[in-house]
């Protein structure tokens, strides 16, 4: 099973673009994390770091950001993870929203995660000109 797990700064951008991807693929298992414990803007190291760890002891686990530190954490947290799950787990620099709707999709279509990250690449990387 491939998950995806959403990271944003805002628990309502987070929920949101999970309601738009399931609407488009509803059978994909998308675990949305933002802001604080306090309610605030931001990210959160232990909510992450256990979202992740949950995702990957069932499979492998793409992973999209909203920002910069968002992506940080991401990072901080997979390294926590122990050897085989952190293998599991796939950072990718595509756009919050517009990768999960890609990344859903491909999933609920039988896709893997090396091809829908090959899609996310091909899709919504930015591309030399």
């Amino acid at each position: 099973m491939v998950s995806l797990l959403l990271l944003s700064h805002s628990l309502k951008i987070a929920e949101g673009t999970r309601e738009l991807a399931l609407q488009m693929a509803r059978e994909t298992n998308i675990v949305a994390i933002g802001g604080t414990r306090e309610g605030t803007l931001g990210s959160d190291y232990d909510s992450t770091f256990a979202a992740m760890k949950k995702a990957a002891e069932q499979g492998e686990v793409i992973v999209l950001a909203d920002l910069g530190s968002a992506r940080l954490t991401g990072q901080m947290a997979r390294e926590a993870l122990e050897n085989e799950p952190r293998e599991r787990v796939f950072l990718c620099e595509a756009a919050l929203v517009e990768g999960a709707l890609i990344a859903a999709i491909a999933i609920a279509s039988g896709q893997g995660s090396k091809e829908t990250l090959e899609q996310l690449q091909e899709y919504l990387l930015p591309k030399d000109r």
